[in-house]
């Protein structure tokens, strides 16, 4: 299981259409919101994954950059 804390910066004003689309993706759970910084934490069966993940956050529309706060993997 890997599990990572992530920070993800949106355009101005994009906050509430970014946490919309992030409800949708698999394995990631958001914890709060400020501003354009939403905290989120992804969980994954591998770090493999969990980069996967954090491209998938990378993706979304109006994401500017994703941060990865805390990133650990137990095998």
């Amino acid at each position: 299981m890997a599990i990572a804390s992530v920070v993800v910066a949106t355009e101005a004003g994009a906050a509430e259409a970014v946490l919309a689309d992030l409800a949708r993706l698999p394995g990631t759970e958001v914890y709060g919101s400020k501003e354009n910084q939403i905290v989120t934490v992804i969980e994954a069966e591998s770090v493999a994954a969990l980069t996967e993940g954090m491209q998938r956050l990378a993706a979304v529309e109006h994401v500017i950059g994703v941060y990865p706060v805390y990133a650990g993997a137990q095998e």
